[in-house]
C-alpha cells in the first residue's frame, strides 16, 4: 500500500474539524484502523465543507450525514472490522464497494478504494485497490478529492485545497474524459459550481456543452435526483443562465425553458420563504406534468409541481383577495403560497398593466391573517330538510358551499341556515 504524503491543516481551519473527536465517529474510524492502521481517510464533503468553515453537525444526529470514509479494506473486510467492534453495518452500496456503518445515532458511508476498469458513460466496472493514487484519479472534481487522515492531516493530490480557496470547480485531469466516464457529471459540475465557484470553469463548461447529448444515456431517475438538487441549491439565477447558454437545459427537457420566470421565483422565495425545486420547475416549463413524466418524478414531486402551476394560473386569472381566499381554503397553505409566488413572478414580467395595482405582499400574508375554515355543510343537515340521498344531495352540497364562499365564509348559524334554504330553493 503506497503511503500518501500528508500535510497539516491550515491553522485557521483546525477549529472546524472538531467533529473528528465525536465519540461515535471515533468508534467507527477506530474499528477500521484496528483492522488496517493508516488505511482509512475521510474524503469529500465533510473535508471540503470544513475547510470552508461549514463543518458537519454530528451532535445528536439521527439522520445520515455527509461523512464519507475511504478505506483500503474490501467491503467484506470492512464489515468484519465493524462487526468485531460490535457496530451495526448495512450493505447499502455493497456492489459499488460502499458499506454504511452505524454507531449510536451516527451513520457513515465507508467505500473501498477503487480503480476504474471500464466505463460506458453511465456506470463503471471497478476493482478494489489499496492505491490511493488510483482512487483519487477516478473522482470527479479536485475539491471532492481532498482526503483527511484520522489524526487531522490532509492528503491533497489533485490540488483541491488551492481550487477551493480560489472558488474554482474543475474536473480532475481532462474534463472530456471525466464526463465520458459518467455523463451525470455534467449536472454535478453545474450544481457544485453554483455552490463553490466564483465563475464557471472554461474547460469544464466547454466539455459539458460538447458532450451534453450524453445525458440521454443517463436514467431518468438519476437525472431527476441530480437536477432537483441543483434547483434546490444556491445562486440559481447564475447557474440557470449558465445551463441555458451551454444548452444543458434543453438536454434535460427539450422544450424552451423560461429562465427569467424561474429566476424571479427564486428571488421572491429568498425574500419570502418556502422555495422548492418543484416550484422552480413549474416556473421553468409551462407543462410540469410532461417534465414529471419524462424525469419519472415521484408522486409527491409531480403533485407539488402541478399544484403550483394550477394555483399560479388560478391567481393570475383574477388576483383578488376573494380569489386568494378560495385557493387557500381549497388547497391549503403550501399550494397557496407556491401559486402566489408563481403568479407574483409572472406579474413582474409586466404581462398586464393592471398588475401594478395588486398588493402581492398583502396576498402573500393572507395565511397569517386568515385561517381557512372547514366546510360547515353535511348531507345529514339536508336530510332534516327532507332531501333524499342521491344526485340532488351532491348538487345541494356543492351549491351551499359555493354560496357560503360567495358570502365570505360566514360562521354564524343564522347565515348558514339561510344558505341551506337558498340552496334547496335553487333546486326546486
Amino acid at each position: 500500500m503506497p503511503v500518501p504524503e500528508l500535510q497539516s491543516l491550515p491553522a485557521a481551519s483546525v477549529k472546524h474539524f472538531a467533529w473528528l473527536k465525536n465519540p461515535a465517529l471515533q468508534k467507527i474510524i477506530g474499528a477500521l484502523e484496528a483492522s488496517k492502521s493508516g488505511g482509512n481517510m475521510f474524503v469529500g464533503g465533510c473535508v471540503r465543507d470544513s475547510l470552508l468553515g461549514h463543518p458537519p453537525q454530528l451532535k445528536g444526529v439521527a439522520e445520515p450525514t455527509d461523512i464519507d470514509i475511504a478505506t483500503v479494506l474490501s467491503p467484506d473486510q470492512t464489515i468484519r472490522a465493524l462487526e468485531t467492534a460490535n457496530l451495526k453495518t448495512v450493505p447499502s452500496g455493497y456492489d459499488h464497494g460502499t458499506i454504511t456503518a452505524v454507531a449510536e445515532a451516527l451513520t457513515t458511508e465507508i467505500t473501498s478504494l477503487r480503480a476504474d476498469i471500464d466505463t460506458d458513460g453511465r456506470h463503471a466496472t471497478v476493482r478494489y485497490t489499496d492505491d490511493w493514487d488510483q482512487d483519487w484519479r477516478r473522482r470527479d472534481f479536485t475539491i471532492n478529492a481532498i482526503y483527511l487522515s484520522p489524526d487531522g492531516r490532509l492528503f491533497d493530490p489533485a490540488g483541491g485545497v488551492c481550487d477551493l480557496r480560489a472558488r474554482k470547480v474543475a474536473f480532475i485531469g481532462d474534463a472530456h474524459t471525466r464526463i465520458r466516464e459518467d455523463y451525470l457529471r455534467i449536472l454535478r459540475f453545474y450544481r457544485f459550481s453554483a455552490r463553490f465557484a466564483n465563475a464557471m470553469n472554461a474547460a469544464g463548461t466547454q466539455a459539458c456543452e460538447q458532450l451534453s447529448d450524453g445525458l440521454q444515456q443517463i436514467s431518468a431517475e438519476r437525472i431527476n435526483h441530480e437536477f432537483m438538487r441543483l434547483l434546490a441549491g444556491p445562486r440559481l439565477p447564475f447557474i440557470l443562465k449558465a445551463l441555458q447558454e451551454a444548452e444543458i437545459l434543453a438536454a434535460v427537457f427539450p422544450e424552451k425553458a423560461n429562465i427569467s420566470l424561474a429566476q424571479s421565483v427564486f428571488e421572491l422565495t429568498q425574500h419570502h420563504g418556502q422555495g422548492s425545486p418543484e416550484l422552480i420547475l413549474a416556473a421553468l416549463w409551462s407543462e410540469p406534468t410532461k417534465v414529471a413524466v419524462k424525469l419519472k418524478f415521484s408522486r409527491a414531486q409531480k403533485n407539488r409541481a402541478q399544484a403550483a402551476h394550477l394555483a399560479g394560473c388560478w391567481l393570475r386569472e383574477q388576483p383578488s383577495e376573494a380569489r386568494a381566499k378560495e385557493l387557500l381554503y381549497r388547497q391549503g397553505d403550501k399550494t397557496y403560497t407556491d401559486g402566489l409566488i408563481l403568479a407574483w413572478a409572472q406579474s413582474l414580467a409586466g404581462a398586464r398593466g393592471e398588475d401594478a395595482n395588486i398588493d402581492w405582499r398583502k396576498l402573500l400574508d393572507l395565511p397569517k391573517r386568515w385561517v381557512a375554515p372547514a366546510n360547515p355543510f353535511s348531507g345529514s343537515q339536508f336530510k332534516k330538510l327532507g332531501v333524499k340521498q342521491g344526485p340532488d344531495m351532491g348538487r345541494l352540497l356543492e351549491m351551499s358551499e359555493h354560496l357560503w364562499i360567495e358570502a365570505d365564509y360566514p360562521p354564524d348559524p343564522t347565515s348558514l341556515d339561510e344558505i341551506r334554504q337558498k340552496a334547496v330553493k335553487s333546486l326546486l
